[in-house]
């Protein structure tokens, strides 16, 4: 009994195999087989020429700068220094409204707050270290003080003054009780029966009140002496701790907080008005500064909407647009969507230079379709490549243009018409090359297509004859 083989053939081999074999037998028939016609190879020769894959649209000029502008104010128009037409530069002067002294009083003041906020900023880098030293000294006073006031605090949980000093103020007040008392017996035996006018008796008068004062103080302090502290002295003491302390505290809190430079939250706060004061300088210079209108770019004066000594206000007063370098929108068939990518290449041709073919590159492709009634447009832009104008040429805002964009160039390549091409898988095709008259099948590398010709990158050489299918002649 015989063996059957089993043979694993790739998909693209099977391919090629098939390709073969119908080449075969289109090619060679059995001489067995009838026939009622005469079969004919149709064969081309290999040339070279250029290919180009494009496809086309309609265009209109327009630029990519189109701006309005005017005055940041409203105000008297004072002078206009352009026309309709002319270029201008950017930050050439356009137009001037007459002087406001309100804008430059409000321009002066606000210097003066920017200088004023810097300095205080600047003093606060600059005496930090005075600062701390104050705070430092500040600390050592708070200390010394606290120091003193626990002292007095303790006293008070004792007799207020000692034996010794009990004792004195006892004998001072009966040195004063006996001083006073003397005093006033020898007035009443001098005195008490004196006219009230007599000199002496006055003088007297006024020796028993002094003596009369001294014996009063004498007892008080003895008294106080004698007396314990009482509870609200207590109270008073210790809440006087407790400020010191605190207050030394809160030296010892800012020593520890400008150790390493100024205080970081006054340092913000200093710098937060800083900008708030520039900013509000930038506003008054920049409503100074627009009383003179200048342009924001290189451009063509389209329009002038004022004249000398109106008022004026609002955006639309000179209207200025980039001419020098055009753009294209361009609108495409949306069956051709897959033929425009930004950085293609791009022809634009327009009927009044129709000689003239000017260069571009695809530079956007809108990601809708635009419509225009039931029609769905691809709409892109196309920038002019001004190196490849061959003359200087005025391109109006709104000229009707033809754009070919570009998708692949091939110049001076070998070519064959796409009948020729044999496909074997996805992007790989064969030829049949015609040798002593007998067609060869050949793998050759494809590169740009279209629906007549197609590019051959290597596989074959000028002058190769190949088949670009059979003619029959029916008999």
């Amino acid at each position: 009994m015989s063996k059957k083989k089993v043979i694993i053939i790739s998909g693209s081999i099977i391919v090629l195999l098939a390709t073969l074999v119908g080449a075969y037998f289109v090619y060679f028939k059995p001489a067995s087989t009838p026939t009622t016609s005469e079969d004919q190879l149709s064969t081309t020769r290999v040339r070279t020429g250029d290919l180009i894959i494009s496809a086309s649209g309609a265009g209109t000029v327009i630029t990519n700068s189109d701006l309005q502008i005017g005055f940041s104010s409203s105000g008297v128009l004072e002078a206009i220094y352009v026309k309709v037409g002319d270029v201008v530069k950017a930050g050439q002067e356009l137009a001037k409204l007459e002087n406001d002294p309100q804008l430059n009083l409000s321009l002066a003041s606000e210097q003066i707050a920017v200088l004023t906020a810097q300095q205080n900023l600047t003093d606060l880098e600059t005496n930090w270290e005075s600062d701390l030293a104050n705070a430092k000294i500040q600390y050592l006073t708070a200390k010394d003080d606290l120091n003193t006031l626990k002292v007095e605090r303790t006293a008070l949980n004792y007799k207020r003054c000692v034996d010794t000093t009990i004792e004195n103020l006892e004998a001072d007040y009966y040195a004063a009780k006996n001083d006073y008392e003397m005093k006033v017996d020898l007035y009443n035996s001098k005195f008490l029966m004196r006219d009230p006018e007599d000199l002496g008796k006055q003088e007297m008068e006024a020796t028993v009140a002094n003596a009369k004062v001294a014996f009063d103080k004498a007892n008080a302090n003895w008294q106080y002496c004698l007396q314990k502290p009482s509870q609200d002295e207590i109270d008073l003491a210790d809440v006087n701790v407790l400020v010191k302390e605190a207050e030394m505290n809160s030296w010892q809190a800012q020593i520890t907080k400008m150790q390493d430079g100024p205080d970081q939250d006054q340092l913000n706060l200093l710098q937060a008005k800083l900008t708030q004061a520039q900013n509000q300088l930038e506003i008054a210079q920049a409503n100074v500064n627009g009383l003179v209108l200048t342009a924001p770019i290189d451009g063509t004066v389209m329009s002038i909407n004022g004249i000398i000594g109106t008022t004026v206000s609002g955006s639309n007063f000179i209207r200025i647009a980039d001419l020098i370098t055009p753009v294209i929108e361009v609108y495409m068939d949306e069956s051709d969507l897959d033929s425009i990518v930004v950085g293609y290449e791009a022809d634009v041709t327009f009927d009044a230079f129709a000689d003239q073919v000017f260069k571009g590159t695809v530079t956007y492709v809108s990601p809708e379709l635009v419509s225009s009634g039931n029609v769905k447009y691809v709409y892109g832009l196309v920038s002019l490549d001004m190196s490849s104008y061959a003359k200087p040429f005025n391109l109006p805002l709104g000229m009707n243009a033809t754009v070919e964009v570009i998708g692949g160039r091939a110049e001076g390549v070998l070519l064959v018409p796409v009948e020729a091409l044999k496909t074997i898988d996805e992007g790989q095709y064969s030829v049949f090359v015609m040798e002593n008259g007998v067609p060869k099948l050949k793998v050759v590398e494809v590169g740009l297509m279209d629906f007549t010709s197609a590019e051959i990158k290597s596989g074959l050489n000028l002058g190769d004859e190949v088949t670009t299918g059979i003619v029959e002649t029916v008999q």
